[in-house]
C-alpha cells in the first residue's frame, strides 16, 4: 500500500519517478503491483505519444479513497508506537 501512498502524495508520477521512491522493490514487483492496481480501478496508466514514450500513474476516485483511509490508519499506528 505503500505504492498508493507514494502516487497520492505527487498525483501524478511517471515509472522512473516511483522506483526511486521504493529502492527496495524490483522494477518487476513495481510494474506487476501497478498493473494489480490498475486492474482494481485504483490507478490509471496514461501513456502519452511522445518520444520518448512517457506513461504517468495517478490514483483513481476509488484510489484517492484508499489513500485517505490508509492516512489515518498510519496516524493511529504511530500514536501507538
Amino acid at each position: 500500500m505503500q505504492l498508493i501512498s507514494i502516487i497520492g502524495a505527487h498525483q501524478t508520477m511517471r515509472f522512473a519517478e516511483i522506483e526511486a521512491h521504493l529502492s527496495d522493490a524490483s522494477t518487476s514487483t513495481i510494474s506487476k503491483r501497478l498493473d494489480e492496481f490498475e486492474e482494481a480501478d485504483l490507478v490509471t496508466r496514461t501513456q502519452y505519444d511522445e518520444i520518448p514514450p512517457r506513461v504517468e500513474y495517478a490514483l483513481t476516485k476509488e484510489g484517492n479513497e484508499v489513500q485517505e483511509r490508509l492516512e489515518s490508519l498510519l496516524e493511529w499506528a504511530t500514536t501507538r508506537s
